[in-house]
């Protein structure tokens, strides 16, 4: 008979404890690049799978290999033993251009501090999406046919939307750069391929973040790998 061992009491409490699941990683899909940028002095920074790059202008750049990513409370962490970068996703408006960006960036580069901006572009606040029509270019990443049967727009509470099938549409508010989607309504026709607009029917059931990726490109993001790609028409 095998004998029986209690677990410690910390074990057990572990056990039965859960946890929030940890922020969405920044980068790096394959083929992506992750940039930030600061002033005075000027500066700009690239992360990608293989090198974090620091350049200055009229310096040479300074490049570590990428390490394994540190996923902080806050936002993401990498450190080299010459480049240190902390990305907190809280918002960031760049003091010279005024554009608004998702991260702020806290960079060391051989002892010297820098702050600036990186990450995805983020909705100006206040900026209200009411009054603009959309073509759908791709939902989670996958690029959508060239048809007028993909779009979405948005009135002053309520959009409307297809994803190449049957109409849907919801009232919703929005604060800032947030959306927050009520119940999702549309028609029932079953089609041939209805793959995006499921996909697209569950990113739009979850509260929804703006990201300006372009003067005329929004991505409406509800999680990791869950989007919704916009071209304005």
């Amino acid at each position: 008979m095998k004998p029986l061992f209690a677990l410690p009491l910390t074990a057990l409490v572990a056990a039965c404890m859960s946890y929030p699941p940890p922020p969405p990683i920044t980068p790096n899909p394959p083929g992506s690049v992750y940039k930030a940028v600061g002033h005075a002095p000027e500066w700009t920074l690239t992360i990608d799978e293989r090198l974090i790059t620091f350049y200055q202008p009229g310096r040479r750049p300074v490049s570590q290999p990428t390490p394994q990513v540190i996923v902080g409370f806050a936002g993401e962490i990498y450190q080299t033993p010459r480049i240190g970068v902390n990305l907190p996703h809280v918002g960031c408006t760049d003091s010279v251009t005024g554009t608004r960006f998702r991260d702020r960036a806290e960079v060391t580069v051989d002892g010297v501090r820098y702050a600036g901006c990186g990450g995805e572009l983020a909705a100006a606040v206040g900026g209200s999406v009411a009054g603009t029509n959309w073509r759908v270019v791709a939902v989670n990443g996958r690029p959508t046919p060239p048809a007028d049967t993909f779009y979405m727009n948005f009135e002053a509470e309520r959009f409307g939307a297809k994803f190449g099938c049957n109409g849907m549409g919801a009232n919703y508010q929005q604060e800032g750069d947030s959306i927050l989607p009520g119940p999702v309504i549309g028609t029932k026709m079953a089609c041939p391929d209805m793959s995006f607009e499921i996909a697209a029917g569950q990113v739009l059931s979850q509260p929804l973040r703006l990201i300006w990726t372009g003067p005329g490109d929004l991505r409406l993001s509800s999680g990791p790998q869950r989007t919704i790609d916009l071209v304005r028409r």
